[in-house]
């Protein structure tokens, strides 16, 4: 019998003693202070199921602590609740973490917001006579507060799309898709936006009877590529760098550190080339420039495809666009092993980017 309980008491396969524990932390000015008794959740994000799974209140110190038996094939994120706001952690993965921090800060609607970067990718027309476009932008708060919109009804922050864009869809980034609206050639984000930087990244269409489309410059860098030979770009003092062989394609680069003014045009000669790639081929030209080094905001992933047990990585985004591009399309040709790894594996990142991307990372 005590040889039975004994076994029964042994962690099965798979998992091992799990213990996360930090603090919760404001920054105000150059001190960071103690944040006691805020309400603490634990999180796993598991191949198949995802939630909360514990819950602490911080004590005076600002210190939690959450002892379990974890999932080896999971990762667990701590959030804290302040000011109706609620804050992620970085992931963490058995055994665990000890110094795991949580900053948490007020809200204001007046909090500083601007548009720090952005990086446009253009496509020739295709047979239907549209322009496909990837917008990444990244959107940075500079102050000490949380942005939250003024009213329940007004977004934290918005930006204009060029003029006549259609079939907006936004693309797993750092802001869930669930909280950001288009209303005509606006996008408002309607997600607090904590201290730090957003990357929020947009697909769209455009009509080829838009042969000047404008983009509104950022404040930090610009990047613009398209792949049209005979088009040109003036504005924002964008400057003509090296192309980029990417995808049996050249795409021709523009790009300005900062830009020097407000918009930017691009000017299309005319004609339509036919190409019948998907606009999923875009999001895998954005995660080999990641990959490639290419001068963007985001951080490099290290490998187009996460194992199953790996750590989620900082850049949940480029990991996640790597691994679709490198699967989409191959269905047929994927073994069915490899095939459901692989749709654990997205699972698993887009769950993570939603946690984190839904309020603060």
């Amino acid at each position: 019998m005590a040889a039975a309980l004994a076994l029964g008491a042994t962690p099965l396969a798979g998992q091992l003693p799990l213990t996360i524990a930090g603090q919760t932390l404001r920054i105000l000015g150059q001190d960071t202070l103690q944040v006691p008794g805020v309400a603490i959740t634990l999180h796993r994000v598991g191949r198949t199921v995802q939630g909360a799974i514990d819950s602490a209140t911080a004590g005076s110190d600002g210190r939690f602590r959450f002892r379990r038996t974890g999932d080896t094939t999971a990762v667990y994120l701590v959030s804290a609740q302040y000011a109706g706001i609620e804050y992620f952690s970085e992931p963490v993965r058995p055994p665990g973490a000890m110094g795991v921090r949580i900053i948490v800060s007020d809200t204001s609607s007046m909090a500083p917001v601007r548009l720090a970067a952005r990086h446009v990718i253009i496509r020739p027309p295709d047979a239907s006579g549209t322009r496909a476009v990837l917008d990444l932008l990244s959107i940075r708060n500079d102050g000490p507060d949380t942005r939250i919109g003024r009213d329940s009804l007004s977004p934290s922050w918005q930006v204009l799309l060029p003029a006549g864009a259609t079939q907006v869809e936004v693309q797993e980034g750092d802001v869930s898709p669930t909280a950001i609206n288009v209303r005509g050639d606006t996008l408002l984000v309607l997600a607090p936006l904590a201290p730090g930087s957003k990357n929020v990244m947009v697909s769209y269409l455009l009509p080829v009877g838009l042969d000047r489309p404008t983009w509104i410059a950022p404040v930090d860098s610009f990047d613009l590529l398209v792949e049209e030979a005979r088009a040109t770009v003036r504005g924002a003092g964008l400057a003509s760098v090296a192309p980029v062989e990417l995808m049996g394609s050249s795409l021709r680069r523009w790009t300005a550190a900062p830009p020097t003014d407000g918009v930017a045009e691009v000017r299309f000669a005319g004609g339509a080339a036919t190409f019948s790639r998907i606009l999923y081929g875009l999001v895998g030209v954005v995660a080999i420039l990641l990959l490639a080094g290419a001068a963007w905001t985001f951080r490099r992933t290290r490998a187009p495809k996460m194992p199953s047990s790996a750590p989620l990585p900082a850049d949940l985004v480029g990991a996640l666009a790597a691994l679709d591009a490198r699967y989409a399309g191959r269905r047929e040709q994927v073994p069915a092993d490899e095939w459901s790894s692989y749709e654990s594996d997205r699972t698993r990142l887009k769950a993570a980017a939603l946690a984190r991307g839904r309020f603060h990372p």
